[in-house]
């Protein structure tokens, strides 16, 4: 999902779970931009198209190429076999939940938002408003070959690899805050599609796309960003003005990353949970609000700051070891900037 880079605000507005809320409100915006007639839809015109191409992935792809209703329909058709077997897990989600009730769902789950993105970016869905509910609708032309896809051997197979690839990447993310797209593609497309070609490398960017958070670094390239990262910029810079930037890992990391905890953030976290515990305000969950504490602290956010987000979260005045809690979550978190010297052992 792209990120929409928010700045000037104060650091209680930048928590994972403020960003998380953000990104689903900007993704539903985007969304409403897409309402109207689909690429398989009996009313689409070769204008329609052009407007269609510009919202999908196939804009960046086919570099302002212009295409006729046939022709697209033909490159989407072509494509389906071998794409539905890279689609992330929530696409394919839906898509099973779509196939099973006749090619319309409602939407009900912000999860959701994403995986419906993606699948509107790829053409084969429409999306509408019943009432209060969103519906997202599959084109009739596409449950076919989409079933058939998805019950071939290959469709089996590859899910593993892919769950394997995504809790790689994920694990990365943690550890080190953001990725550039350069190295996930190449790894996909070696170790995940056992191919090299351009259809290769757009399906694996499609793969990143509606998998992770996402900017775009001003050369058609992805930066992949965990979604605790609230301010890319600063630390993209700040790791842009070393030479070098070598990243060392270890098992220990590599499960931690995946996890979503180092070992050594275990104390941390239980002790900041056990503080927290009971004295939260009523929409605040005790595990949530302590992931956003520790997500701060990776980014390097002062004491001072995290103080400031703490007291925000609480429904009474901080106590003495609500604070020394905070602290020593500050002090001993592994920072995202300052991964290199932890990482280079």
């Amino acid at each position: 999902m792209l990120r929409e880079v928010t700045t000037h605000v104060d650091w209680t507005e930048k928590t994972m779970s403020m960003m998380r809320e953000k990104q689903f409100e900007a993704c539903e915006r985007r969304l409403s931009a897409y309402w109207g007639p689909g690429l398989f839809s009996s009313g689409m015109t070769d204008a329609g198209v052009q407007v269609l191409l510009e919202r999908s992935y196939y804009g960046e792809e086919i570099k302002g190429r212009l295409l006729s209703v046939e022709d697209l329909r033909a490159q989407v058709m072509e494509l389906i076999p071998l794409e539905v077997i890279y689609l992330s897990s929530g696409e394919s989600s839906l898509l099973e939940r779509m196939l099973i009730a006749d090619g319309e769902v409602t939407l009900t789950e912000w999860d959701d938002i994403g995986a419906v993105e993606a699948l509107v970016s790829r053409l084969w869905c429409t999306i509408h408003m019943s009432e209060a509910d969103w519906i997202l609708e599959l084109s009739r032309a596409l449950h076919m070959p989409i079933l058939m896809a998805m019950n071939s051997q290959e469709y089996s197979r590859t899910r593993d690899l892919l769950f394997h690839y995504d809790a790689m990447i994920m694990s990365l993310l943690y550890i080190a805050g953001f990725l550039h797209c350069a190295q996930p593609i190449y790894t996909f497309i070696r170790e995940v599609m056992g191919r090299d070609d351009p259809v290769a490398i757009n399906l694996a960017r499609r793969h990143l796309k509606s998998t992770y958070e996402y900017m775009k670094d001003g050369r058609h390239g992805l930066i992949l960003l965990h979604p605790g990262l609230a301010d890319p910029y600063r630390l993209i810079s700040a790791i842009s003005r070393e030479e070098t930037f070598i990243l060392k890992l270890s098992q220990e990391m590599l499960a931690g990353g995946m996890n979503g905890l180092f070992l050594e953030e275990e104390p941390l976290h239980e002790a900041m949970c056990g503080v927290l515990d009971g004295f939260l305000r009523p929409e605040y969950d005790v595990l949530e609000a302590t992931e956003d504490l520790r997500m701060l602290a990776k980014q390097g956010v002062s004491l001072q700051e995290m103080e400031t987000v703490m007291a925000s979260m609480l429904c009474v005045l901080p106590t003495r070891a609500m604070k020394q809690a905070l602290q020593n979550l500050h002090q001993c978190t592994p920072h995202w900037i300052g991964l290199r010297a932890d990482l280079q052992h």
